[in-house]
């Protein structure tokens, strides 16, 4: 499984739909079950919050069992607690035990980015298909607290810093990186 995460904005939807086109993975992007929560309940309440992550932890026990290839993505800050008291260092920590309990490899990459950068992205009429933030004074206050520049505390991290890189570009980093053999 590759796990890309980073700040909001950062290009990991774009990044992940490149990846898995190279190597022919499937795609579980954080939408996915976020928006089907959403469905049922308001944003910042605890049962969407338990609602999302119980979701996700099955999926990816059920995709590692499975021995799937799966390309999926996070919005990833080291300081953030859910409504359920998990922070994003457990929650990455709990993808990497669920993966390798079942003999598979994560591999995660944290994208970053140049903040003048992210501000461009944050607009790009793309995120509006899957009502992804898009306001730039909520993307002001999200970075300006310096905890989605550190890393997730897990094995098998790479780094990209994806100011200046192509998509196409950061998958192929990707690719060689982890040794990934297309499927």
């Amino acid at each position: 499984m590759v796990v890309i995460y980073g700040p909001v904005a950062v290009g990991k939807y774009t990044v992940a739909k490149k990846l898995r086109k190279l190597i022919n993975y499937k795609f579980f992007h954080n939408h996915h079950t976020h928006d089907l929560a959403r469905q049922l309940f308001e944003r910042g309440n605890i049962h969407l919050h338990r609602v999302t992550e119980n979701i996700r932890f099955f999926v990816f026990k059920e995709i590692a069992e499975a021995k799937i290839n799966v390309v999926t993505t996070h919005t990833y800050s080291s300081s953030y607690v859910s409504k359920t008291s998990l922070t994003d260092p457990m929650y990455m920590k709990k993808i990497e035990s669920i993966i390798e309990k079942s003999g598979g490899r994560a591999c995660f990459v944290h994208l970053m980015a140049d903040p003048k950068e992210i501000f461009k992205r944050v607009s790009d009429e793309s995120r509006k298909n899957f009502g992804k933030l898009r306001n730039k004074k909520i993307l002001k206050e999200y970075l300006s607290d310096s905890e989605w520049k550190l890393a997730a505390p897990v094995k098998n991290n790479l780094i990209i810093d994806n100011t200046h890189f192509s998509p196409k570009k950061v998958a192929t980093i990707i690719i060689k990186h982890f040794k990934i053999k297309p499927k």
